[in-house]
């Protein structure tokens, strides 16, 4: 499995693309790296706190724990491999693999004295939490809330009320309650989507105050994550690093009766909501807001005291609970579990991985291919460095299916009407060819039928859809899948939210518990978005309504979805962008001109007008392509014909193509297939450890030699101390003919 994997349908991340104040730091921090070198290569600070020194990928289901054997083991006659030996690294950083006796060498780099032993707490992320009552001492008008965290899956999200946000809970005093005084949320604490977020109430109007982060927080790895507040603005901060700035000026609900709590979110009367699914460690409350430079350096220790630290959760099985080791903020601990695998503190700082991050991929010569990093440690550790490669090739390709308008084939009494078959040839057809195609997903571009409220229409599209729902072995949910809301599928055409009998048939009670689905806006299924991963790669889908003027508060929605998964492969799904000529129409412009700085954003799709047309527009480097795709007017109502969405990682590369199940014909106009450019880094399979560099320090290198040419590769290293374990972004590269 990929690195941080995690269970099936939820998102598994790549090594994260750290956002936050990295090039303004770590000069600060570490005088000892030049401006220039940073100038030079972005750095990534991914800090992975692990118990023990593994030698790399403790946690990892794709790589060796220990510096064993380095052969790589890819699918075909295209196997990299290293095979050095030795326990020593010369100057050059060659790597070591095993000696002439076939057992791995030490890890020069770790000493005698491993870290010592802590736990932590685990919640199930369906209702474990730690309940501190009403806790007035922590009810706050400035504050820090700091803890290690290791997020473990998807738990369950709370709302802090109305205009506020939707989050899985780290801790906090409060949630969304009646916006009545001190029934108002003091201050919320957790996860928006992948992202950090926060909210309070203030106590003026009782209005929300939310601020969300941009740096991705990798599931299955512990990190440090704060929140500050000083009166004015909101700070977040991931792993020692500045995330987001938001300026509001506004003073909190200090005054809160509502229940202070970890891994969840309680009311004035203690009822949870939320849930956390993972793992706690020293969690501490400040009445003061930290700075940067107090969060990265008070991170990795141990702190019983301090200006303004109010209380003190450490969350070790040796304390017998949760006592409050500074104040009188005793917890109850209810479900939660302990487990030995806590954050590393008292250790040190970890290392500073420096990786140059080239506007294209390089190309390598395929036998002296050659990866470099650069570490820098104040502590002067010395450390152990595993490579991790894979080749990217076509085995890699995957595809998602698009069903254009399927109104004709729902309506068997319209003029225009095809056979109902169809809709269900389609949906069958993507069955039977899902190991084939290798298909991930199906999005449905809405007029799913003619007449909204026509209930028997809806009985040939909810049958045709349920083939998609059909369990087998690889897919217990069945296909995932997601639909959008056309203007014939609202009950009155084009009346936005007249869609009683769509809720019925496609709600959120249908799509609900399915570990793909990822909610809705509102209290209704008219705008939702789904997930999948592939690789490490998430692709979200965000559906929207048929809306010629669509709400800014939805998009604002929409856009937050997207916002929420910065890392992700984002497609919106709506019935109405372009136009037959390539136009953009009011709703589709609406949504380009609300999504064109969400650079995650690549891809959106339509139907509605009947014909096929495609647009490409680039907004500040970010580069969005609409395609429109509807087949109802060719006579048979559309004969079947959808569209499939071919995905090329190893050529960054999306190929559309147009067919029908039911003829079993293809088009082949410039508009029914072509190939557009896309960033699908991470889509690959699985790692191998190539080599490994112990000791290692400054610069280092490792030679990849026996690569084929001409193929597209990724790598990633993790670098250890023996107490921390930093991990290295994805990078590609190309080998040369």
């Amino acid at each position: 499995m990929p690195p941080n994997a995690v269970d099936p349908g939820f998102p598994a991340r790549a090594p994260p693309s750290y956002r936050g104040s990295v090039l303004n730091t770590i000069p600060r921090r570490f005088p000892w790296i030049s401006a220039r070198s940073l100038q030079r290569s972005l750095p990534w600070i991914c800090a992975a706190l692990l118990p023990a020194c593994a030698g790399g990928s403790e946690g990892r289901e794709d790589a060796s724990a220990s510096a064993g054997s380095t052969t790589a083991d890819t699918e075909g006659d295209t196997d990299p491999a290293v095979t050095t030996t030795g326990t020593e690294t010369s100057a050059d950083g060659t790597g070591t693999s095993a000696d002439s006796t076939g057992e791995p060498p030490p890890m020069l780099a770790c000493d005698d004295s491993p870290p010592p032993v802590r736990s932590s707490l685990r919640f199930d992320g369906v209702d474990d939490h730690v309940t501190m009552g009403v806790a007035p001492e922590l009810g706050l008008e400035t504050f820090t809330v700091e803890a290690w965290v290791r997020r473990d899956g998807a738990g369950e999200e709370m709302g802090t009320g109305s205009g506020g946000l939707r989050l899985v809970p780290i801790a906090g005093k409060g949630r969304g309650e009646n916006d009545d005084t001190i029934y108002n949320c003091n201050y919320a604490f957790g996860f928006r989507g992948n992202v950090l977020g926060a909210d309070f109430e203030d106590s003026a109007t009782g209005a929300n105050h939310p601020v969300v982060g941009t740096t991705t927080v990798t599931w299955g790895t512990w990190h440090h994550v704060a929140v500050t507040y000083d009166g004015a603005t909101w700070s977040l901060y991931v792993d020692g690093q500045l995330d987001e700035q938001l300026t509001v000026d506004a003073t909190p609900r200090a005054d809160s009766i509502q229940h202070f709590a970890i891994g969840t979110a309680m009311d004035s009367t203690g009822a949870a909501a939320g849930s956390l699914d993972g793992a706690v460690d020293e969690l501490r409350v400040w009445n003061r807001a930290l700075d940067e430079a107090e969060i990265a350096t008070g991170m990795f220790q141990t702190i019983v005291a301090g200006e303004g630290l109010v209380s003190r959760w450490a969350l070790d099985e040796a304390d017998g609970g949760a006592p409050d080791s500074v104040g009188g903020s005793i917890g109850t601990i209810v479900g939660a579990t302990f487990e030995a695998d806590g954050a590393v503190l008292d250790r040190g700082v970890p290392p500073t991985v420096v990786v140059d991050d080239p506007p294209e991929p390089p190309s390598l010569p395929a036998e002296a291919a050659e990866l470099e990093l650069t570490i820098a440690d104040p502590d002067s550790d010395e450390h152990t460095v595993t490579f991790y490669l894979r080749e990217v090739s076509d085995a890699d390709d995957f595809a998602i299916v698009v069903l254009p308008d399927t109104q004709y084939y729902s309506d068997v009494d319209s003029p225009s009407a095809g056979d109902p078959q169809y809709f269900h040839d389609q949906t069958q057809w993507v069955r039977d060819n899902r190991e084939a195609y290798d298909i991930r997903a199906v999005i449905h571009n809405g007029d799913i039928v003619n007449h909204g409220n026509a209930p028997e229409e809806w009985v040939i599209a909810n049958a045709a859809m349920a083939r998609l729902e059909t369990p087998e072995p690889e897919l217990p949910e069945g296909m995932p899948y997601g639909v959008c809301v056309g203007n014939h599928d609202q009950e009155s055409n084009g009346a936005v939210d007249s869609t009683t009998d769509f809720n019925m048939h496609f709600g959120v009670d249908r799509f609900a518990g399915r570990s793909y689905y990822g909610g809705h806006y509102g209290d209704d299924n008219d705008e939702n978005w789904f997930h999948i991963t592939v690789g490490e790669l998430e692709i979200v889908v965000v559906d929207l309504q048929y809306d010629t003027t669509p709400d800014p508060a939805v998009l604002a929605w929409g856009r937050s979805v997207f916002e929420a998964h910065p890392d992700a492969l984002g497609i919106l799904n709506t019935h109405y962008i372009l136009g037959g000529t390539g136009n953009f129409s009011a709703q589709g412009q609406a949504i380009y001109e609300a999504l064109k700085a969400t650079d995650n954003v690549q891809l959106m799709t339509c139907g509605h007008v009947s014909a096929e047309s495609r647009r490409t527009d680039t907004y500040q480097g970010n580069v969005i392509h609409s395609m429109l795709a509807d087949y109802q007017a060719d006579g048979d109502g559309g004969s079947g014909f959808l569209r499939i969405w071919e995905f090329s990682p190893a050529n960054d590369e999306l190929t559309v193509r147009s067919y029908s199940p039911s003829l079993d014909q293809w088009l082949t106009g410039d508009d029914s297939e072509f190939t557009l450019e896309v960033d699908l880094l991470g889509a690959g399979g699985d790692f191998a450890d190539v080599t490994v560099v112990d000791p290692a320090m400054g610069v280092v290198s490792a030679a990849i030699p026996g690569l084929e040419a001409g193929r597209s590769y990724e790598w990633y290293a993790t670098v250890s101390d023996c107490a921390h374990t930093i991990t290295t972004p994805v990078r590609r590269f190309t080998t040369q003919p």
